[in-house]
């Protein structure tokens, strides 16, 4: 169980180191290495900002929330740890589909 622990605290510091570089690199459109890169968000500079801070701050809650939900389970339930490591790998996907659909409707010109 130890294992799922040490795996649970890297990756959700991951997801929260990933989102603050998604919202600080947000206004960088001349690179695009670090961010959230579908066909939607790419396509112009506003997208592309809207995608990446957007996501960057659901990354960011979603990584800190993880975080304390490890450590709780750390402490008080450490059975449970296995399945804050899949709730945190479901919220990531849903996080993204979620933005991809307010792109979608915010800037799809096609309605």
């Amino acid at each position: 169980m130890d294992v799922v622990i040490i795996v649970n605290i890297i990756v959700s510091l991951s997801i929260m180191l990933g989102g603050l570089c998604m919202k600080k690199y947000a206004d960088n459109t001349e690179d695009h290495s670090i961010g959230f890169k579908t066909a939607r968000a790419m396509a112009n500079n506003d997208t592309w900002r809207f995608a990446n801070s957007k996501c960057g701050n659901i990354w960011s809650i979603i990584g800190i929330a993880a975080f304390v939900l490890t450590i709780a389970c750390l402490f008080m339930l450490p059975k449970l740890c296995f399945a804050v490591l899949i709730l945190l790998f479901a919220a990531v996907m849903i996080s993204a589909v979620w933005v991809e659909i307010q792109l979608k409707n915010i800037f799809d010109t096609d309605k």
